[in-house]
């Protein structure tokens, strides 16, 4: 098995896309690199996400992996650059109540973007790594939050201190993947619209595949 990712054939129907798009399709209006969605995890958004065709669509296909969206919902990873955007290595994490937990997984599947985007991991950085500094921010729905983050002041500088990756994989979500995202991992961005559909789980992928 590999350690890093698993890809799965889901795919979303057209008629969930069209939701998807529409739902979404006034942030393509600006320019912006690779933002979480967060303003969606209010209760209100994931309740409709829940009862929407791409959210039952989504709901259906990770009961077949013993998996659900109860962790931290259904989000979107959203950009829309004008160039190649090499990626900020950093480790997941769950913002809930002023807490920090650990993402052990996700799972993505894209539904605008290119490809062939290559993501990429470092097995040797993990969760909890005593190395890991600490980075304060706020989110964009104003809550403030000290993150651990790879030694570093900018991401040149991140891929630097880590050295080669262990893995790089490129048409990952081809349509979708389970993605490892306990140790640190980066993704090439082209300049194009892109929005891939996550959901963040509190399974290893070992997990998931062994039960």
């Amino acid at each position: 098995m590999n350690t890093f990712y698993h890809k799965t054939a889901f795919k979303f129907s057209n008629a969930a896309i069209t939701w998807i798009l529409q739902r979404y399709q006034h942030r393509y209006n600006d320019i912006f690199f690779h933002d979480l969605d967060i303003t969606q995890s209010d209760t209100k958004s994931q309740s409709e996400w829940y009862t929407s065709l791409p959210g039952r669509e989504l709901r259906a296909f990770l009961l077949e992996y013993n998996c659900d969206t109860n962790y931290y919902g259904i989000n979107v990873f959203l950009s829309n650059t004008r160039e190649l955007v090499k990626g900020n290595p950093h480790i997941d994490a769950k913002f809930s109540n002023g807490e920090i937990f650990k993402i052990k997984s996700r799972f993505n599947v894209m539904v605008l973007g290119n490809l062939d985007d290559p993501m990429f991991w470092w097995d040797h950085m993990r969760w909890g790594d005593t190395r890991l500094i600490d980075h304060p921010f706020t989110t964009i729905t104003g809550k403030s939050y000290i993150s651990k983050a790879i030694p570093g002041t900018n991401p040149d500088e991140r891929w630097q201190y880590l050295g080669d990756p262990a893995e790089c994989v490129v048409n990952l979500l081809n349509p979708s993947a389970f993605v490892r995202t306990d140790c640190a991992h980066a993704i090439y961005t082209s300049g194009q619209p892109r929005l891939v559909v996550t959901v963040a789980l509190d399974k290893t992928l070992e997990e998931i595949l062994h039960e």
